[in-house]
């Protein structure tokens, strides 16, 4: 799933360039908080590249082994040189004030409301235990969870189809709406985070440990 998400993890957040430039002290609890979860997603991806790296190297000097070997050498090095924030994904239950990119970076057009408004359904993988065969075994479910997202334009969407959404969202407060059937329904907002936003925070912060340079 890593190597699919992180080439555009970077090529998203091109603009946050590295500057010499002193750390904030004052940092905000909320960006505070992201720039935690992003270090954490940061170094999760940098053992699972490793630990990917050590089997290929295992395998030989196959073509297709080589150019595989070289992709995630680069990754590593982009990970370990930390010039950019890697954005976790929003995790289920989702709450108020989360940071981060829609599960699959995917979502299901339920109805388009205005210009720049519309209800959005997204699936969430849900890690489950469940018995068979009175074994104990972990199983992955997705749960389907509606919010408002608000500020993308929609006159390229249709309601009923699905959108590939890379930008880097926040969950706001609540909006209720009626039903088809007149009943009240309240989902959770979406907007887009803007992640210049971190430009005061990020660069220079630290720098990497000495075990990943």
């Amino acid at each position: 799933m890593f190597e699919l998400i992180f080439p555009i993890l970077l090529s998203s957040l091109s603009a946050l360039a590295p500057d010499t430039t002193s750390p904030a002290t004052n940092i905000p609890p909320k960006i505070e908080a992201f720039l935690k979860l992003c270090e954490t997603n940061r170094r999760g991806a940098i053992l699972q590249l490793e630990y990917t790296l050590r089997g290929l190297r295992r395998q030989g000097s196959q073509p297709d082994v080589v150019r595989r070997t070289m992709q995630i050498e680069e990754d590593l090095r982009a990970l370990r040189a930390n010039a950019h924030p890697v954005v976790p994904t929003l995790s289920f239950p989702p709450e108020t004030g989360a940071i981060g990119r829609l599960p699959r970076l995917s979502c299901h057009v339920d109805q388009i409301l205005s210009d720049d408004e519309m209800l959005i359904r997204c699936y969430f993988p849900v890690k489950m235990a469940s018995v068979r065969n009175f074994r104990a075994r972990a199983e992955t479910i997705f749960q389907p969870v509606t919010f408002l997202l608000r500020g993308v334009a929609t006159r390229d969407a249709h309601e009923g189809a699905d959108l590939e959404l890379e930008q880097v969202f926040e969950i706001g407060g609540k909006y209720t709406y009626k039903t088809v059937d007149d009943r009240s329904n309240t989902v959770l907002i979406l907007t887009e985070f803007d992640m210049k936003t971190l430009e005061p925070y990020f660069p220079g912060r630290h720098d990497p440990p000495s075990h990943e340079r």
